[in-house]
């Protein structure tokens, strides 16, 4: 990112990690059937219609790019026009390269993004998203306050994420994915989320 301005410090999350597609200790998700419908005015998936077998983290790697699309945030986040909007992995990377090819070649608001992988949260932090994998809730429990405040959309997928301060949580829900939001959550973090997204989700305050 580009040099600092005075009113604004970017915030590292942690140790950035390289990852290869084809790496062994992916943890891979077990194949699912989702019935998908596309929500009037949105090109955001929400169950499915595909009529073939999607793997649960394309899904999920699906709605992370939509939520860049329909997510605001803090003018401050970024430094200049040209920054990238980073969506990051915390530990186990559970997408493969699903996450990578869901954003390839795509921008919002021209911004591209860059996906990377975090070993560890500590601060300052400059991901806009943080994905927290079921298998790494603890390890972001033990360090929420690095992400809190800081403007980061976190994203989880397990029970009780919201209660831990997460912005959004999937659910699954008889083969389905959809999410709930955390709307108190979301406005500690100066995040605006669209109408037409939080029409979609299940609203919790917390």
């Amino acid at each position: 990112m580009g040099t600092p301005t005075a009113s604004w410090e970017p915030r590292w999350c942690g140790v950035f990690t390289e990852r290869s597609p084809g790496d062994s200790k992916i943890r891979r998700a077990p194949r699912m059937r989702f019935h998908f419908t596309v929500a009037v005015g949105l090109a955001l998936v929400i169950t499915a219609a595909w009529g073939q077998v999607a793997d649960e983290y394309q899904v999920k790697a699906f709605f992370l790019y939509n939520f860049t699309r329909y997510v605001e945030w803090p003018a401050q986040r970024f430094n200049s026009p040209s920054d990238p909007l980073v969506i990051c992995v915390l530990g186990q990377n559970p997408f493969g390269n699903a996450l990578e090819e869901a954003v390839k070649g795509k921008a919002v608001d021209g911004r591209t993004l860059v996906v990377r992988g975090l070993s560890d949260l500590h601060p300052p932090c400059t991901c806009h998203i943080l994905f927290v994998s079921a298998s790494e809730r603890k390890r972001f429990q033990a360090a929420a306050g690095v992400v809190r405040t800081a403007g980061v959309l976190t994203v989880g997928e397990a029970e009780g994420f919201v209660n831990d301060g997460g912005v959004i949580n999937f659910k699954l829900d008889d083969g389905k994915v959809r999410f709930e939001i955390n709307v108190e959550a979301a406005a500690q973090e100066q995040l605006h989320i669209s109408s037409k997204l939080l029409s979609l989700a299940r609203i919790v305050r917390k």
